[in-house]
Parts: structure tokens; C-alpha cells; sequence
């Protein structure tokens, strides 16, 4: 799993400006993050494979490893370089050019995603406390849940994507938190746009406990959501409570525990293990 996250880390970096090289082969083309990524999960048997015939390049063709990539980007100029992706169209071998930014590009990359930030601060602000008068989800097996069947339930919802490493590496504690609430009032939802033959394919290496609903790129444009993972727990009322912010990776998984604990005990919902009964009011 760490060479996948490696991976998918650097892919984060991934630029999109066309430019060739006259070290690459003429059958070789400038790719993008999702075919890179596609391709791995694609062949995830491969991956050793797939490393050991990547090759690394610096703008002027010397070739340079891992090592030298990690002490670049960690220097105090690490923040000017970036990697362009290419692929050998023949051979279907991969190839890294690292590069260094101009200032104005710098300037412009942090402007755009700084906008992109705010915007979503400005997008979860409106969705909390709001009210959803509709939902419907169909999981992976074609079972359809609806504000009516889930009357009187906690929602919870995960927004994920096989491609996405953060997300990847929190399913375990995920699946660890949803043990800790073994109660029929509270229902999870891990929500991708991810085909369901794809997810398929995820989950036959990675388990995740979560009622998986794929193929719903409607919901996460509906919710406008941005950064992934992102969560958002729904109370009884259909009123949003929680949505968590960008950058607190570390603290998320906490962040809904106390949300959850919270709901729970403003009804007085009775958690343990096996299904719960809500405790009547006097």
C-alpha cells in the first residue's frame, strides 16, 4: 500500500503543459493524473513492474531517482518544482520530467488554488445547517435508500474516490469508527463517481464497511464538493450538522466521532453493540 500512496502522491503533482522532449521516443505523449492513476488501479498486480521501468528525467535529459526528488522538494526552493507525466504509447512505460517553475507561474498556480479554497470554506458554510428535502442513493448491489426509507436516521456521508490516496488511507479508521456505533439509527454511506465495475475491482483488495453508492457524480456536483475526502452527517431533521474543513486530515476522523457522540446524545440514543433502541423521553 505505501507504493501505491507514493505513487498517487506524486501524481498530485502532475502538471498539464505540452511540451516535448528529444530524450523521450516519438511514440511517447504528455498524459494527465486520471489516465496515469486509471492505469495503475488497472493493473495493480503490475505495479512493481510498472516502477521498475519508469524512468526519471531532468529537463535536460539526465536521468535522477527517488532519493533526488525527495531532497528537491524538500529544500527551501521545493515549492518552484513540479513533474510532467509521459507515457511510451508502444511500450506503455512511463517517464517523469522534473522541472522548475517561473515565479509567475508559482504566483498564478497558489492565486487559483487559494480562490479554489475559499471557495469551498464559502460552499461548506452554506450547506451547514441546511435543510435537504431529497436524497436518493443507490448502492453497489442496486438497493435504493431515500429520505423515506431512512425516516428518523442519522445520515452519514462519505465522499471518496478510488484514486484518492488521503482517502484511501483513512477507510481503515473509518471502518473502525463505524464498529464503534453498531446501532441501526445511524446509517454510512461511502459515495463515489467511480463506476461501479471499477469500485468492484477496489473492493476486492480493500475492504470498507460503508454502504458503497458509485456512479453518482450527480451527488457530489449537487453538494458542490471539492476536496475529498469529505464528510457530511445529516441528523433526523434532514439539516446538515457537519462538514468538515480543508486541511484537518489528522483530526477528521475524531471530528465526526464527536459530531456523531453529540446527535446521539441530544436524543438520547441508546449506543452498543448490537442494534440500538432509542430511549423514549419522560
Amino acid at each position: 500500500m505505501k507504493k501505491i500512496q507514493l505513487i498517487i502522491f506524486l501524481g498530485f503533482n502532475l502538471t498539464i503543459f505540452a511540451q516535448n522532449y528529444p530524450f523521450l521516443s516519438a511514440s511517447t505523449k504528455k498524459i494527465k493524473e486520471k489516465e496515469y492513476i486509471t492505469y495503475l488501479n488497472d493493473n495493480i498486480g503490475k505495479l512493481d513492474s510498472i516502477q521498475k521501468t519508469t524512468k526519471w528525467f531532468l529537463e535536460d535529459g539526465t536521468t535522477f531517482n527517488q532519493k533526488y526528488s525527495d531532497s528537491v522538494f524538500k529544500s527551501k526552493e521545493g515549492y518552484r518544482y513540479n513533474t510532467k507525466l509521459y507515457r511510451d504509447t508502444i511500450s506503455n512505460t512511463f517517464s517523469y520530467v522534473l522541472y522548475k517553475r517561473d515565479k509567475a507561474e508559482v504566483r498564478e498556480t497558489n492565486r487559483d488554488f487559494n480562490d479554489y479554497i475559499k471557495a469551498d470554506e464559502k460552499n461548506r458554510k452554506k450547506l451547514k445547517k441546511s435543510a435537504i428535502d431529497e436524497l436518493t442513493l443507490t448502492d453497489i448491489k442496486g438497493e435504493v435508500h431515500s429520505l423515506e426509507t431512512l425516516k428518523d436516521k442519522i445520515i452519514v456521508v462519505d465522499f471518496w474516490f478510488i484514486n484518492c490516496g488521503p482517502c484511501i488511507k483513512e477507510i481503515p479508521d473509518l471502518n473502525k469508527l463505524k464498529s464503534e456505533y453498531e446501532t441501526e439509527d445511524i446509517e454510512w454511506f461511502a459515495v463515489t463517481y467511480d463506476p461501479k465495475e471499477r469500485v468492484e475491482r477496489f473492493l476486492d483488495r480493500m475492504k470498507f464497511d460503508y454502504t458503497i453508492v458509485p456512479d453518482s457524480k450527480h451527488l457530489t456536483d449537487r453538494f458542490d464538493i471539492r476536496f475529498y475526502p469529505t464528510t457530511l452527517i445529516i441528523d433526523e431533521n434532514r439539516k446538515i450538522v457537519y462538514t468538515g474543513k480543508f486541511g484537518s486530515m489528522n483530526g477528521r476522523v475524531n471530528e465526526i466521532r464527536e459530531a456523531l457522540n453529540k446527535l446521539i446524545k441530544s436524543k438520547k440514543y441508546a449506543v452498543k453493540v448490537g442494534p440500538a433502541t432509542q430511549i423514549e423521553e419522560d
